[in-house]
């Protein structure tokens, strides 16, 4: 009797441990699987001043097409599970405000940052999505995460050395942002990941495809 209990109980672990593998593959083949992003949303980025500087911290962003976060913001939900916020509007950041604040504020106004910015071709060359990245912070009783998608954009590097070059020895690191899309989030305080930056891969969640 014993031995009949001892096997079954074994039996169990067992396929509580395959169980287990599965899951955590299925998840993993899950989470890597490709996000989708309509072609039709490269085309058309405007710069602009941003509305809202002083919640979203930015005060200068590449606004995409209308509609472009929404159904990357439907992807994200369904995937995760997890309660989302997402940005209104999406924006590519192009200057912080704090950056402005700091750095340009007494040597450029923000009209002159915006012709810059036109000037630079930021507009008129399409930015290349490279893949769905995401950010994580764990903190005692809390874990925020961030969904963001990261894009090849060929402006963008030497439009913030211009800005840079703007800023009359003041702090101010061209390359302390990169070209990102926030989708969404697990709170709404969006300003608090700014800056963002990287390599274009390490935070890598998922490929991008256009359809």
């Amino acid at each position: 009797m014993r031995r009949t209990v001892f096997i079954k109980l074994v039996l169990g672990l067992v396929a509580l441990g395959i169980f287990g593998v599965l899951f955590v593959r299925s998840a993993r083949s899950t989470g890597s699987t490709p996000y989708t992003m309509a072609r039709a949303g490269l085309a058309g980025w405007t710069v602009a001043l941003a509305p809202d500087a002083d919640t979203s911290g930015v005060m200068l962003a590449l606004f995409p097409p209308n509609g472009m976060g929404r159904p990357l913001f439907s992807q994200l939900f369904s995937r995760s599970g997890l309660s989302l916020s997402g940005p209104n509007p999406v924006a590519m950041p192009l200057v912080l405000k704090g950056e402005y604040d700091r750095a340009l504020s007494t040597t450029v106004t923000p009209d002159a940052l915006l012709a810059l910015a036109r000037e630079s071709g930021l507009e008129s060359i399409q930015p290349k999505p490279v893949c769905m990245a995401t950010r994580r912070v764990s903190e005692p009783g809390l874990t925020r995460e961030l969904f963001f998608v990261r894009f090849e954009h060929a402006p963008f590097a030497p439009f913030r050395q211009q800005v840079a070059a703007r800023a009359a020895g003041r702090a101010f690191e061209a390359s302390s942002l990169s070209p990102v899309l926030i989708i969404a989030a697990t709170d709404g305080a969006f300003s608090t990941w700014l800056p963002l930056e990287g390599d274009g891969t390490s935070d890598c969640l998922a490929p991008l495809t256009l359809e």
